[in-house]
């Protein structure tokens, strides 16, 4: 009979108590740089461009260096840009949930408690 029991875990990388990162903003993050603007960004997450513009000030105010690249509009128009640093980042967050789920799934394959 199979476990009806499972592990479930939610990544939330923090900075001083201040959230920097989890699956939320990551995707932001991946979207900005599909993209090439907040606003495509935050549309495609259904996400208000206030928000996205908040979560990725914030992040770049937590972060030793910028994630995201951000130029204003104007005749040319403006965009944004994941950096070199800000695509290390989403790497490294990406290995540790796959870590992490990896280690879920085996832990709840010994959960015991409702094996009777």
């Amino acid at each position: 009979m199979k476990n009806p029991f499972s592990i479930n875990s939610k990544i939330e990388i923090c900075k001083n108590g201040e959230c920097f990162l989890n699956a939320r903003r990551v995707e932001l993050l991946i979207k900005v740089h599909e993209y090439g603007s907040i606003n495509g960004a935050s549309r495609a997450l259904k996400m208000s461009y206030q928000q996205a513009w908040h979560f990725l000030k914030h992040m770049n105010g937590l972060s030793p260096l910028p994630l995201v690249s951000i130029s204003r509009g104007g005749v040319s128009g403006g965009g944004a840009a994941i950096t070199d640093y800000g695509l290390k980042v989403i790497e490294e967050y990406k290995q540790i949930s796959e870590t992490m789920n990896e280690f879920t799934t085996e832990q709840s394959t010994k959960i015991e408690f409702c094996n009777f």
